[in-house]
């Protein structure tokens, strides 16, 4: 019973506050509607006058007013018409001005009544400071543009306003109409109707709470505090057979201790499975510990990785997902003068996107130490990945052949992002069959290194969907101080807690902001970039990088 006084207590609070802010919800919603209706509603009568004031002005003639400083007959007729319009419409101002920039505007003449405050008043050329957004009937084609506000006045206190262009013959905005009148009489009704609105709301939240409480003694207090014992007595005696399934009220409650009951009787054979679980567990968690190291083996990870080269320096990372990712790179002597180059990435992720990783990174390898070329190479390894492939599987992946000796650079691409160049000079030759000549004085700058820019890969089918297909070779010419950047889509689909991709405008500024690092830094100073993008959003593809540094002679840094 003293359980039940407490959930009755704090229930009886917890609709106390409901009532409360209930009351003022609905206070504040019929107030802010009531205040947007009228203020509305006087918004347009406002823009109305402003534009039937505006209509029968002469464009042509008004701003010349401001020039000369000087009034005529004219200007006297339309200050009578906009006193009679001021004083029949019983408005706050109504006056005629020029904008200046978008801090201030002049004015050329303002409807003036006998009982107006002079201080208030202004004159012929005088200035007023507000902004008004000018342009935007400039940028109007149908030179229909209107402004109106709702601004504070020290003088007569809320007030709406708005402003009306006045046309000159050629379709200009020779001037303009300003309209202002006051709020004065809705505030006041505003407050008497708010006071209405709290006193309606509170008869109708007290006699709600008093209801609801009187129905949740009966439906929710008893059986609960009931259904409390019951567990209190399962928790303490036999897990098996102490629970009590006798509250019969037909509904939810009901259905809460009848499901209380079938847990008595889960937990023996979850405490029983327990053990076994945790331990089948442990020895997956191993296991796909063990598997990360192995695959970690597989993929080149001792640098520098050819010490005894000169030619070009290479580094490389891949952070899986998963334990075990599908993404991997290698990179391998062909023959003492060719160095070959690749990064892949397997569709899906985990174990059988390793898999699958193994098998094709197995076969690039192989194939190309066979002595053939990337051409050769994808399509051997893209037939026999199509054999018996009923997961449906694909790769798409980059491969690449350094002459170390003369720098040509020979790529195919299987439907992977283009890598990023850069060179040594600032232009960069990223096209294929762009060919530098080595005699060229600007091959070594007295300061910095070109801009990344993306490689041009004309498009090719991934690895593993058709078999017969034939790829692309292209080619490019590298310098001494050259540097190759490739990637898996884990670096430029990593996500922030937004949604937003990094995407490869954002690698390209990443990747220029280094120009000037080594290849160990550079992929370092990208991860910790996406690593910053992505913030607490988890990763979700595998994250793979390569840089290679073309030194040539082993003397260019």
């Amino acid at each position: 019973m003293k359980k039940t006084k407490s959930i009755r207590l704090k229930m009886t609070a917890l609709f106390v506050l409901f009532a409360v802010l209930f009351c003022l919800a609905l206070s504040v919603f019929a107030y802010l509607t009531s205040w947007d209706a009228y203020t509305g509603a006087y918004a347009e009568s406002a823009l109305e006058i402003a534009e039937m004031t505006a209509s029968f002005v002469d464009g042509d003639r008004i701003g010349g007013y401001l020039e000369t400083m000087e009034t005529d007959d004219y200007y006297n007729q339309l200050q009578d018409t906009l006193n009679t319009i001021k004083r029949d419409l019983n408005l706050m101002y109504l006056y005629i001005f020029e904008p200046g920039d978008d801090t201030y505007f002049t004015f050329i003449m303002e409807a003036q009544l006998d009982d107006d405050d002079p201080d208030m008043l202004s004159e012929l050329g005088e200035t007023y400071d507000i902004a008004i957004d000018y342009d935007a009937f400039l940028r109007n084609e149908n030179k229909d543009t209107v402004h109106k506000v709702i601004l504070y006045d020290e003088y007569y206190g809320f007030a709406v306003w708005a402003y009306a262009p006045i046309y000159d013959s050629s379709g200009g905005i020779a001037a303009m109409t300003g309209v202002e009148i006051s709020l004065q009489y809705i505030q006041e009704g505003q407050a008497d109707f708010l006071r209405i609105i709290i006193l309606l709301s509170s008869v109708i939240t007290v006699l709600l709470v008093v209801g609801m409480m009187f129905v949740t003694r009966r439906v929710i207090s008893k059986p609960l505090s009931k259904l409390t014992d019951n567990a209190l007595n399962f928790a303490s005696g036999d897990r098996l057979s102490s629970f009590e399934c006798d509250i019969k009220t037909g509904d939810e409650m009901q259905t809460l201790s009848e499901a209380f009951c079938k847990m008595a009787d889960d937990i023996k054979e979850y405490i029983d499975n327990l053990a076994a679980v945790t331990a089948e567990k442990e020895r997956i968690g191993a296991e796909l510990d063990i598997a990360t190291r192995i695959q970690a083996g597989l993929l080149p990870c001792i640098f520098p990785a050819f010490p005894e080269r000169e030619e070009f320096d290479i580094y490389a990372t891949m952070f899986p997902a998963k334990e075990v990712g599908g993404d991997f790179y290698d990179f391998f002597l062909v023959d003492g003068n060719t160095l070959a180059v690749v990064i892949a990435d397997v569709s899906g992720k985990g174990v059988p996107a390793a898999l699958f990783m193994v098998i094709a990174k197995t076969l690039i390898k192989n194939n190309a130490q066979l002595g053939k070329s990337p051409k050769e190479v994808f399509e051997t390894v893209n037939n026999t990945l199509c054999e018996n492939n009923h997961e449906c599987m694909f790769v798409t992946a980059f491969m690449g052949y350094l002459d170390l000796q003369s720098g040509r650079f020979t790529y195919v691409n299987a439907g992977h992002n283009p890598p990023l160049m850069r060179n040594a000079v600032g232009t960069n030759c990223v096209r294929p069959q762009c060919v530098r000549p080595q005699n060229d004085p600007t091959l070594h700058p007295q300061n910095g290194h070109g801009r990344y820019e993306f490689i041009e890969t004309p498009p090719s089918l991934v690895l593993a969907c058709f078999d017969g297909r034939e790829y692309t070779e292209n080619e490019i010419q590298l310098s001494p101080g050259d540097m190759i950047y490739l990637y898996t889509d884990g670096v430029t689909e990593a996500e922030n807690t937004n949604g937003d991709l990094f995407s490869a405008a954002e690698l390209e500024k990443v990747v220029n902001k280094s120009a000037d690092c080594s290849v160990k830094e550079l992929l370092e100073s990208v991860k910790r970039e996406v690593d910053v993008f992505a913030a607490d959003r988890e990763q979700a593809d595998d994250i793979t990088m390569l840089a290679l540094l073309y030194k040539g002679d082993g003397r260019h840094e």
